[in-house]
């Protein structure tokens, strides 16, 4: 599970990946669940609050930040995407899934949902600059996106290897990930974060 803010590259590395490995892997990638919610709610001016709602702040340094409380229809379809996910490895089928995990609450479900699979946890990093250069570019996408959602993605994340998209292409940084793939045959993270991260009771 590829994880980072948004513009980080994940999906490009994740796709890359894809086509270096020799076995089967089915790229889900939290996008293809984005855009399943209508697209007038992907649109910060027209969002009601039942999918979420948004702010920008701005720091000391001048610079700014995107922040995103999700609501409760919000909170389901992401929820359904690692019930979706778990189907497939449930068929037996490898995943390769790129993910912006912007809340505690996330990431505790990721925890619960994938217990008792292996999962390798990467940290997909960009830098301020260039994360907001790709912003630029893309619909829908504000000044501080980028940062806002990189502070949250790795909030509270450990990872069993590292990759920054900053000035590397793509297809470099699979490759790289294949490597340390196949030699990290037994991930730590997933296992030392279902350690540290306090499970509320389910209701």
């Amino acid at each position: 599970m590829l994880n980072g803010g948004s513009s980080a590259g994940k999906s490009s590395i994740a796709m890359a990946f894809q086509e270096l490995v020799s076995d089967c892997w089915m790229h889900l990638g939290v996008d293809m669940f984005w855009y399943a919610i209508p697209q007038s709610q992907i649109d910060l001016d027209q969002v009601r609050p039942e999918y979420y709602t948004w702010d920008v702040t701005v720091d000391a340094d001048g610079l700014e930040w995107l922040s995103v409380t999700p609501g409760p229809l919000l909170e389901k379809a992401m929820h359904a995407r690692y019930l979706a996910i778990k189907a497939f490895l449930d068929e037996g089928l490898n995943v390769i899934s790129d993910d912006l995990i912007w809340t505690r609450d996330w990431l505790v479900d990721l925890l619960r949902t994938f217990a008792g699979y292996q999962v390798w946890l990467v940290g997909v990093h960009v830098s301020d600059d260039e994360g907001s250069r790709r912003e630029s570019g893309r619909d829908h996408r504000i000044a501080g996106a980028s940062r806002g959602s990189a502070r949250a993605a790795h909030a509270d994340l450990e990872y069993d290897f590292e990759l920054d998209t900053t000035d590397t292409p793509v297809l470099e940084l699979a490759r790289v990930l294949v490597e340390k793939y196949q030699a990290c045959r037994r991930p730590e993270a997933f296992g030392r974060l279902r350690q540290r991260i306090p499970f509320p009771a389910e209701t």
